[in-house]
């Protein structure tokens, strides 16, 4: 049975202020990324341990919330 596509966006809301894991499938041509989320957790160092030892090769791994903090800066 195949899992059904997951959007990057909608995964990325549905897992806000965690790490994804996500193995992207599809590219959509206006840039949509379609794929299943392989794991998550609020601890990026234990994502990693999982995927570690789940034997993941290959995935995009994100933050899904804001990558500064709300009342810091970013200078470039």
């Amino acid at each position: 049975m195949e899992m059904a596509k997951a959007n990057l966006e909608e995964a990325k809301r549905e897992y806000a202020g965690q790490w994804l894991a996500f193995l992207v499938v599809e590219e959509m041509p206006t840039g949509e990324l379609l794929g299943h989320v392989i794991a998550h957790n609020p601890d990026r160092r234990e994502l990693h341990r999982e995927l570690r030892e789940k034997k993941v090769d290959r995935a995009y791994v994100t933050f899904a919330g804001p990558v500064v903090k709300p009342g810091y800066a970013v200078i470039l």
